[in-house]
Order: structure tokens, then C-alpha cells, then sequence
């Protein structure tokens, strides 16, 4: 049951509603055995425990209103049920509802200073809130309790540590993917992404290009990072030839750029669009970058190189030739 109080199992909630109390007579913790007039003797735990997997039910089935009121009902007959606590705060999670996760967090640490999947769900949602090295922080105390959710918590460690531009761990995360899977061409971006970080694009462009050649079938993540190193390395051709390569294969179907960002066509669009910008390709560049902007894109990120996009577009004016009078 634990993974599905992680951060890689949470789910698109939808769907069925689970019966109030009122509706249930089974679940009334105090309600009577009939015909017998003495109270059934319901303890308080099995009660909370009963709640606890309703929501886990309502969870699997996508019912996220459902598993919300169950986990509450948990927590309302244990308040130190730390596993519903976790629970709950998966939905908030799920549902956006950042702070409310983050409250459900605590109070489960509260209840259980050792829960491991409470630290998790602490550090993925103080990532979310761009909190990265309080983050990393919670995640390293989840891996001190429970070293097994390494791999469950690897893309939220990883997307903490470029946000905190932490380039030392940056790498050390690439080579603990590469051990941990070493025939996963995914392996090559996290080596190569982690050399753009260091500085060394053209170390990185190698890594890549040779991953890209290694590779039958490669994801349009692994061009990504090309396109990026290229891009720092002020290569913008083979920037929008990379980039264009991996928009090909996301309008095809390729979701491998979850793994780099929590708005992957967004990134996608906008890298394109300063490559062609790089490349003097400036009607395309606005294009791009006015779509990374309408799906998702922060327009502080993006305003500068769009206004650069439009300047460029204006034609320079040229000296207006006046005729030259000769005195006679």
C-alpha cells in the first residue's frame, strides 16, 4: 500500500463517489448491533484503519472527492494515523492544492517523526512551492528512513537539484541513474544535461550525440538536451535542428520530456523558439515563443527574447540620400 502514498503513483482523479456515513451503517463506528441493544465494541483504530482503505479504494478508481472525505474520516477517529495524513495530502497533492499538502505533511510527521513517505511528500510539495533545497532537505531525511524510495523519488530529487543549482549532486544523480540503469537510453540525458549544467557544453554534445548514435529509437528527451548544449555552446542551426527533432517526435506521441519539467511543451516551444532567434530566424522565433507563452510558459522567462524576436523583424531605416549642391 505504500506506493500509492507516493509521489510517482499519484493519479488523474476522476469518477465514483463513495456513500456519506449517514447512507452507510456499516461504517458508523458507534452504531448499535440490532437487534441487540449493546453497542458493538468498535475500537477507534480499526475504524480510522477501515476509512483509510475506503480512501485507498477511492484512489484506485479515480475518485478523488471519495478518497478525500475517507482519509479525513481516518483522520478524525486517529488523529495520529500518520498514513492517512500521507494519504490525504496525495490528494491536496494531485488536486494542486499545494499548502493544504503541505499541512497534511506535518501533521503526519507530527504524528510520526520517522514516516519516510511523509518526508517524501514534504520535500515534492516544497519543490512545488520552489522551495528546492528545503526540498532536497526533506527527500534526504526520506531516504535516511527508507533507502528503497530512491528510484520512486528520483525525478522530484532530480528537478529539486536544477532548481537549486546544486551542480555537484547534479551529477552525482546522473551516475546513480546510470548504475541503476544502465541499458536506459534516458541515462545519456541525465550525464549529458548534467555536463550543460557544469559549463562544459561540447563535453556534453558528445556525450549525447554518441548516446543519439547508440540509440535505435531515441526519445525526444535526449534531443532536447542536445538542442540545449548546441545552445549554449552558441551552435544555433544544430540548436533548431535538434529541438525541431524532438518537437516531431512530441507531436507524435513522446511524453519522455515529463522527466526534464513539470511543463514540457512549454520548455519544448521555448527553447525552440530562442534557436531560431540564435539563428536570425526571427518570424519563426515569435511564433514559438507567443506559443510557449499560451500553453503554460512563465512571461517573465520569455519576454525579453519575444521583444528581441519583434524588434528584429523592423527593418532597419536607412539614410534618406539628398542631393549634393554644387556652388556655381
Amino acid at each position: 500500500m505504500r506506493r500509492l502514498l507516493l509521489l510517482g503513483m499519484l493519479m488523474t482523479l476522476v469518477g465514483c463517489a463513495v456513500p456519506g456515513p449517514t447512507t452507510s451503517p456499516l461504517r458508523l463506528p458507534t452504531r448499535a448491533v440490532i437487534p441487540t441493544p449493546t453497542p458493538a465494541p468498535t475500537s477507534f483504530s480499526i475504524g480510522a484503519q477501515t476509512y483509510y482503505e475506503e480512501g485507498l479504494a477511492c484512489q484506485e478508481t479515480g475518485d478523488a472527492d471519495g478518497a478525500l472525505q475517507s482519509f479525513t474520516w481516518a483522520i478524525q477517529l486517529a488523529p495520529d494515523f500518520a498514513p492517512a495524513y500521507v494519504a490525504r495530502g496525495t490528494v491536496h497533492l494531485a488536486r494542486g492544492e499545494l499548502r493544504l499538502a503541505l499541512a497534511d505533511a506535518d501533521g503526519a510527521l507530527e504524528a510520526d517523526p520517522a514516516s519516510a513517505p511523509a518526508y517524501a511528500l514534504r520535500g515534492e510539495t516544497l519543490r512545488l512551492l520552489d522551495r528546492a533545497r528545503q526540498a532536497l532537505e526533506a527527500f534526504d531525511q526520506a531516504l535516511d528512513l527508507d533507502p528503497d524510495l530512491k528510484a520512486e523519488t528520483f525525478r522530484s530529487r532530480w528537478l529539486a537539484v536544477r532548481a537549486a543549482h546544486d551542480t555537484s549532486r547534479l551529477l552525482a544523480l546522473s551516475r546513480e541513474y546510470g548504475a541503476a540503469h544502465p541499458g536506459d537510453p534516458l541515462r545519456h540525458y541525465y550525464r549529458g544535461w548534467a555536463f550543460i549544467e557544469l559549463g562544459t557544453p561540447g563535453v556534453a554534445i558528445t556525450a549525447l550525440v554518441e548516446g543519439i548514435e547508440a540509440t535505435s529509437d531515441p526519445p525526444a528527451l535526449l534531443w532536447f538536451a542536445l538542442g540545449r548544449a548546441y545552445a549554449e555552446n552558441g551552435s544555433w542551426q544544430e540548436a533548431v535542428t535538434s529541438f525541431e527533432a524532438a518537437r516531431a517526435l512530441v507531436q507524435a506521441g513522446d511524453t519522455s520530456l515529463v522527466v526534464h519539467s513539470d511543463r514540457p511543451v512549454a520548455d519544448l516551444f521555448g527553447a525552440l523558439g530562442r534557436a531560431y532567434l540564435g539563428a536570425d530566424r526571427c518570424v519563426d522565433a515569435e511564433t514559438m515563443l507567443e506559443y510557449a507563452l499560451s500553453v503554460g510558459a512563465p512571461a517573465s522567462e520569455y519576454a525579453a527574447a519575444l521583444r528581441e524576436a519583434r524588434l528584429c523583424q523592423t527593418p532597419t531605416p536607412t539614410a534618406t540620400p539628398y542631393p549634393t549642391v554644387t556652388p556655381g
